[in-house]
């Protein structure tokens, strides 16, 4: 069923794009009572006088809602109906200067980069294995690839990054940037995608003062307690990997912090006493 209403999507996308953007819009302001559970933490991770980037920025769900919590929104999206879905969605929020849209991939170098785009779902990614696994017709499309590195006119408070596999290269590639603000991250990393990808984020970013959490039944926990076959188990999602099954526990987002004080605003955030 997600998979025909992930076709559907994309063809009302297609055909309608007026119609796509409106409900986009209702979908972003809904996105708290139905969506993943770190998006109602944004007000904890992302500080009102600091930038925000959103890597990955998709249709905006995210964009949506920093605007509304930092000072300033880069949104980075490679798939070029989707960056001018963005444009066109958000055109009162760019002409402020609030918000500006990045048209590229980020990585670990700059030139061009192929992205495959499924012509059922708008999950694209630079990996090819991240897309196309069940069959679906998926288009090449070269777009221009940067660094995060580039990006650093700017003090940064947080970034979020969903990049269907490519996350540790984004972070590779910004690691000047994070080392100067250390802003706080919240980052999607499955091993269906990447093998290894927890283990590379952590190789990565520990160096540099960072501690890894993931929230689960309403607690934020240490990587430490994270079980890739327990907690991302491919049983969990349907038969196409765009969706979780309703009751199944399916973790693939991450929060890695180096700041003090911010585990003990999340816990609170989530109702949980500090420390705990």
């Amino acid at each position: 069923m997600n998979h025909r209403l992930s076709s559907l999507k994309a063809a009302i996308e297609l055909r309608h794009p007026r119609m796509f953007r409106r409900l986009t819009w209702l979908r972003d302001r809904l996105a708290p009572y139905y969506a993943e559970p770190e998006l109602r933490l944004l007000p904890a991770l992302c500080a009102p006088g600091e930038a925000a980037y959103d890597i990955g920025a998709n249709s905006g769900i995210y964009t949506f809602w920093l605007c509304r919590t930092a000072a300033s929104v880069t949104a980075f999206e490679p798939n070029p109906k989707l960056a001018a879905l963005l444009e066109s969605k958000f055109a009162p929020l760019i002409a402020s200067g609030r918000l500006r849209v990045e048209g590229c991939a980020l990585s670990d170098g700059d030139g061009s980069i192929v992205l495959h785009v499924p012509r059922s779902s708008a999950l694209a990614s630079v990996e090819a294995g991240a897309v196309g696994a069940h069959g679906e017709e998926v288009e090449a499309v070269t777009v221009p690839r940067r660094t995060l590195d580039r990006y650093d006119d700017r003090p940064v408070g947080f970034l979020k990054i969903d990049v269907e596999g490519h996350e540790s290269a984004v972070v590779g590639g910004g690691l000047r940037l994070i080392g100067r603000d250390r802003p706080n991250l919240l980052i999607e990393a499955e091993e269906r995608h990447n093998p290894g990808a927890l283990a590379a984020l952590q190789a990565r970013l520990a160096p540099l003062g960072y501690r890894g959490y993931f929230v689960l039944a309403g607690r934020l926990c240490t990587l430490d307690g994270f079980d890739p076959d327990r907690h991302q188990s491919r049983s969990a999602l349907n038969a196409a990997g765009t969706h979780r099954v309703k009751g199944r526990i399916y973790i693939n987002n991450f929060i890695f912090v180096a700041r003090d004080g911010v585990a003990d605003r999340l816990r609170a955030a989530l109702g949980q006493s500090s420390g705990s």
